[in-house]
């Protein structure tokens, strides 16, 4: 494999994704063992709850590799900055990305979560939704980049239960991002569902 994106950086995304899944399941069965009976409520706030948190961390994070440091910036440049600058060089290029290369990335931003969730005991309510709420955005990260590059895909190749969410605002919308891809090119970072968008550019309007 040639070009910016080598075998180095494909072996890197490979570890992220088996790191990933490792601290997920152990963080998912400690929370299930801990919260026992009320364990399917707990994953459906923390499901609603980890998805608005993922769509905001995903525009920040968006907005930060648009506009700080280069591909070759030491460990994030080519592993985080990269990807989101050539995608805006070409945004239909990831729509032939393979699973590794789509979803590598996100599981390496968010390792943080899960490594941090591994640092809590999920005993008690407030404990068990403060792990709950880490993991659940982790596993948000892993499905934000997918929505993405449905946002990317046209509708005739994109499955019709995806577009359905599409048009429920469930998932990122291919019209709602396409305003991030329009001159000049400084809103809509969020990339999960879009609904953070109006508090994420609001946040970030003083530091364009």
């Amino acid at each position: 494999m040639s070009g910016p994106y080598g075998v180095g950086q494909r072996l890197m995304e490979r570890a992220a994704i088996v790191a990933f899944a490792a601290l997920a399941a152990w963080n998912l069965g400690r929370l299930a063992l801990a919260t026992q009976a009320y364990f399917p409520a707990v994953a459906l706030a923390a499901t609603a709850a980890g998805w608005l948190a993922c769509d905001l961390l995903s525009g920040l994070l968006h907005w930060t590799c648009d506009s700080l440091g280069s591909a070759t910036t030491p460990f994030v440049g080519r592993a985080l900055i990269r990807p989101f600058r050539e995608h805006h060089a070409d945004p239909e290029a990831m729509t032939h990305h393979d699973f590794v290369e789509t979803h590598g990335a996100s599981c390496l931003a968010a390792l943080p979560l899960l490594v941090a969730a591994s640092g809590l005991d999920p005993q008690g309510w407030p404990a068990a939704a403060g792990h709950a709420l880490l993991v659940f955005t982790a596993l948000g990260a892993l499905a934000t980049n997918q929505c993405h590059k449905w946002a990317h895909l046209p509708a005739s190749a994109t499955p019709r239960a995806v577009r359905w969410a599409q048009r429920c605002g469930l998932v990122l919308p291919r019209e709602h991002h396409g305003r991030h891809h329009r001159p000049p090119f400084n809103t809509h970072y969020c990339m999960s569902n879009g609904w953070m968008n109006p508090l994420c550019d609001a946040l970030l309007r003083r530091w364009r």
